[in-house]
């Protein structure tokens, strides 16, 4: 038990802090820089018109999510009968974005959130899956809210909307044809001895995703006979928790003061955040400004764009990571202090 609790061990939040600092530095010159750079010099922002209110507000719903992923971890541990503090809940979400600062967006801090899990007592294989329902939740989330999105702002001449049509329209035929040997893949190695043989001794060479395939599957079939109350439950957290990362924006726009279709601007960040699945960088950096000003550059005046995006970047990312690792330091200490309180009595 030691040696388990050894290897699941995250490591201390004094290292985090050392490995944070320079990228926090480094990406806020950079979001600055690119703001000044996209901001259009010939009719600057009347910043007498600046609300300091919104903007404490947008910093307040920028903490939000983590109250709506407890909440979802929450309905998940009592499913499988494994309780979880308040303080440990705080922890495990907290850590799981700022760990996931390091790794891209697609990745994010699954590592640190199965291995917090685990140390409160989930299993391996139900750690893995109780991060693998997170993934699926989210995916739900958004293949419901893109066609409701596109109903309602036809995005049609959206500039991001429009390369990636053209992307689609140059490279058509070389998409159906790898999509077609995929599909051709699957079919022969379902049903041709050579080709099962040959891709089970590839997946034997990779206990891995041998594991993540099992546990997706495992939580596939939990979730449809015994979790669909938990699952439902949590659909409703994860719909409140991106409502509050989408009024972020909302909120930086009001505090800046523009005319803008806040309707249009609500409903169409989904296609910045699935943007910054495909950007390698860690947490997006770079691809999450760029996305924004090929989103938005239409909606929102030139003045206020590069604002804009400086003032949603830095609240939703760097100052999120610097109370998270606040959070994480004050928590530690007060774990230490209960576990060493028995001791002295």
């Amino acid at each position: 038990m030691a040696e388990e609790q050894k290897q699941t061990r995250l490591p201390r939040i004094d290292v985090i802090l050392r490995r944070l600092i320079p990228i926090v530095c480094i990406g806020v010159l950079g979001n600055l820089a690119f703001s000044w750079y996209t901001t259009d010099k010939g009719k600057l922002l009347d910043w007498s018109a600046f609300s300091w209110g919104y903007l404490f507000l947008a910093c307040g719903l920028s903490l939000l999510p983590w109250f709506w992923h407890a909440l979802r971890i929450y309905i998940w541990s009592r499913f499988f009968g494994i309780p979880i503090s308040p303080l440990n809940l705080l922890r495990i979400v907290v850590a799981t974005d700022v760990g996931g600062v390091v790794a891209p967006v697609a990745v994010g801090g699954a590592p640190f959130k199965m291995g917090m899990l685990m140390q409160q007592g989930f299993q391996t294989g139900q750690a893995a899956t109780l991060t693998l329902l997170g993934h699926l939740e989210e995916a739900v989330f958004f293949l419901s809210i893109i066609p409701v999105s596109l109903v309602l702002t036809r995005p049609w001449e959206n500039p991001l909307w429009q390369r990636v049509g053209a992307f689609v329209d140059v490279h058509a035929a070389a998409l159906l044809a790898g999509l077609a040997v995929l599909v051709t893949l699957v079919v022969l190695a379902k049903k041709t001895p050579y080709f099962r043989r040959f891709f089970h001794g590839r997946m034997d060479r990779s206990e891995r995703l041998q594991m993540l395939v099992s546990d997706f599957r495992h939580a596939i079939r939990l979730v449809y006979s015994k979790g669909r109350k938990p699952f439902l439950l949590s659909m409703l957290a994860i719909i409140g928790q991106w409502i509050s990362r989408f009024a972020i924006l909302i909120a930086v726009l009001c505090a800046l003061g523009p005319e803008v279709d806040y309707f249009k601007i609500f409903f169409l960040q989904w296609m910045v955040f699935v943007a910054m699945l495909f950007v390698p960088t860690p947490g997006g950096t770079g691809g999450a400004e760029a996305a924004f000003l090929l989103v938005f550059s239409n909606l929102i005046p030139r003045a206020a764009v590069g604002p804009a995006m400086a003032g949603w970047r830095l609240i939703t990312y760097y100052f999120m990571l610097l109370v998270g690792v606040g959070l994480l330091f004050v928590t530690a200490r007060q774990r230490a202090a209960q576990t060493l309180s028995p001791e002295i009595d």
